[in-house]
């Protein structure tokens, strides 16, 4: 209780909460991962629909090129095999396009309601398996983090790709004791998530750890049942579209994501990238051919990725100033007493984050690759702080440990801030303004069905669809290739010209094109739109 001397209020030490206390009983609170979700989803919801308003050229063209045709054909009526990814997406996207009623938003909106899954999913897990200050810390540095945020409003597989991989690692290593029903729920995420990207495949890590690692501490049988059980509804997830591309494509594991791995080895640096795709990659046709062309390389490859791939991650993926705290979490956990440690959920949840870490090496790195692995990495960063059995942080207040993550989320949170204020904004807004023009300008009866351009976007603002620009030697050849494929329309601007050299001259309505007349042009930034006569 408070004192009174000479008429002055004083607290007593009895009487007066410290910081810790106060801070442990906010993250001790119940619902304080759903607290957290619901604060972030409404934060983006209104960021995203107020400053992206077009999609990028960079991870959005998947979005615009393959994903919105495919959810338009799932809406016709008939399911398009993807060459890289499963049907899962697409399928979602339409059934979110019939409420939203446009594609792109559609898009925004699946993104924020994956992340705020990945968010309450994370800090449940991280509770359950560590601390609630581990939790707390982690998640925080998770919804700061620039890498996730942008991927959050960024249209595409990323962020929901990530939700169910997050959600099958929650219901797996959910319980200390065995749990049937969480077992089922854990391969069906898993299952999904191979639906969506076939990289899901990395979730069979789930089967070393039941067999091996037995945090469970069930006996032989029972693991082995254990594993059957998640491996077959883990299957039967995917079997319908596995016997589909069967009929179609004449294999149940049917996609060419190899060509991606021959990508890494022997295009990426060589040749440019619309040369490998439409032309290198017709040389491979299944992993064996990668593997054969140069054995050697294919591993030395792999194993170089290693270190290449993990520092990226440090640098790029979480930040230097986490990842070096990430590094020191690796040492101090190699040092402890690995036997003491090992039938624990803690090696579960690290051996199921290397898996999916081992099989990125297959490819070239990109940071939203390893959206999955930044609550892997934060854990490590986080942990120490709160792990007596770690000597080096034994004797340290842990007053210290608040601070130093707590400074850190502020560097995160600044930089996410200045790194997506550039990020979010930064699509091509010329077509919103060409949008407009044309729907005003061009009678329905006038407009065309397709459109040649070096990005998928302008075709969806357009509503047409969307055809390669020409790899042609001349002009000539470019103007034959678009009768050919009737084009009805070509759009030029600053992106195709930088892959497209030799037609640089289009940029110029002034002059005489032959077989293609102007229908408006831009400057600043510069871009035409011509029709195909």
């Amino acid at each position: 209780m408070s004192e009174k001397k000479n008429g002055k209020k004083f607290i007593t030490k009895e009487n007066q909460r410290s910081f810790k206390e106060i801070f442990d009983s906010i993250i001790s609170y119940r619902h304080l991962g759903i607290v957290i979700a619901a604060a972030y989803f409404v934060v983006l919801l209104i960021v995203s629909l107020t400053y992206h308003k077009v999609g990028d050229y960079g991870v959005e063209t998947d979005f615009f090129w393959a994903y919105v045709p495919e959810a338009k054909s799932f809406l016709g009526g008939h399911l398009i095999i993807d060459q890289f990814r499963g049907p899962l997406y697409p399928m979602t996207l339409g059934l979110f396009y019939l409420i939203i009623g446009d594609y792109f938003y559609a898009g925004i909106i699946i993104g924020i309601i994956s992340a705020i899954f990945v968010i309450y999913f994370t800090f449940e897990l991280i509770k359950r398996i560590f601390t609630p200050a581990v939790a707390f810390f982690v998640t925080l540095l998770l919804t700061f983090n620039p890498i996730f945020v942008q991927f959050t409003y960024s249209a595409g597989t990323d962020m929901f790709f990530n939700a169910l991989v997050t959600a099958a690692l929650f219901f797996f290593l959910k319980n200390k004791e065995l749990n049937y029903i969480n077992i089922i729920l854990a391969a069906i995420f898993g299952g999904l998530s191979y639906l969506t990207r076939y990289n899901g495949i990395f979730l069979l890590g789930f089967i070393v750890v039941i067999l091996f690692v037995n945090f469970w501490k069930i006996d032989w049988i029972k693991r082995i049942k254990v594993s059957l059980l998640f491996v077959s509804v883990f299957a039967l997830t995917f079997t319908m579209w596995g016997v589909y591309c069967l009929s179609e494509k004449g294999s149940f594991f049917y996609n060419e994501n190899y060509k991606n791995i021959a990508y890494e080895l022997y295009g990426k640096g060589a040749v440019p990238w619309d040369q490998f795709w439409f032309e290198e990659s017709k040389e491979f046709n299944s992993i064996s051919d990668v593997i054969n062309k140069d054995a050697e390389k294919f591993f030395s490859n792999i194993a170089r990725n290693i270190g290449s791939h993990f520092l990226s991650d440090t640098k790029h993926l979480v930040g230097w100033y986490t990842g070096v705290l990430s590094i020191l979490g690796i040492l101090l956990l190699l040092f402890r007493n690995p036997v003491k440690y090992w039938k624990t959920r803690e090696n579960g949840y690290y051996i199921s984050n290397i898996f999916f870490f081992g099989l990125l090496l297959l490819i070239f790195y990109s940071e939203r690759f390893s959206l999955f692995l930044i609550p892997f990495y934060l854990v490590l960063a986080v942990q120490p702080f709160f792990r007596n059995e770690f000597k080096l942080f034994r004797h340290l207040p842990k007053a210290v440990g608040y601070i130093v993550l707590l400074i850190i989320s502020i560097i995160t949170l600044s930089y996410s801030i200045s790194f997506n204020s550039s990020k979010i904004n930064s699509g091509p807004k010329e077509l919103l303004i060409l949008r407009d023009w044309y729907a005003k300008n061009i009678p329905y009866n006038e407009r065309g069905k397709k459109i040649a351009a070096r990005k998928p976007h302008v075709a969806y603002y357009l509503n047409m669809d969307f055809n390669l620009f020409p790899m042609a030697d001349s002009y000539k050849e470019l103007i034959a290739e678009l009768q050919k494929n009737k084009v009805d329309y070509l759009y030029v601007g600053t992106y195709e010209v930088a892959h497209r050299r030799k037609f640089e001259f289009l940029l110029n309505p002034q002059s005489e094109h032959p077989g293609l007349k102007v229908i408006y042009s831009s400057k600043s930034p510069d871009f035409v739109l011509y029709k195909i006569e």
